[in-house]
């Protein structure tokens, strides 16, 4: 799998849970299940990633923190 944002995975856990959605409108229940299982699974990957991202530090920006001069 190539590397996701976390706004991509969250994107697939709506995806997912849409189509369960209308599985089981169309009482395709045990489809609907594997669907709802994924999106599941792409939310808490979405919220691996997220973290992920707030730890690793910005383009341009330091991981260690700013030493300000003290007048």
């Amino acid at each position: 799998m190539s590397h996701l944002t976390s706004q991509q995975a969250l994107q697939f856990a709506a995806d997912y849970a849409r189509i369960a959605e209308q599985m089981r409108a169309a009482d395709f229940h045990m489809r609907a299940g594997v669907y709802e299982t994924a999106s599941r699974a792409a939310f808490l990957k979405a919220h691996v990633i997220a973290k992920d991202e707030e730890m690793r530090p910005v383009l341009g920006e330091s991981s260690r923190r700013k030493a300000y001069a003290v007048a």
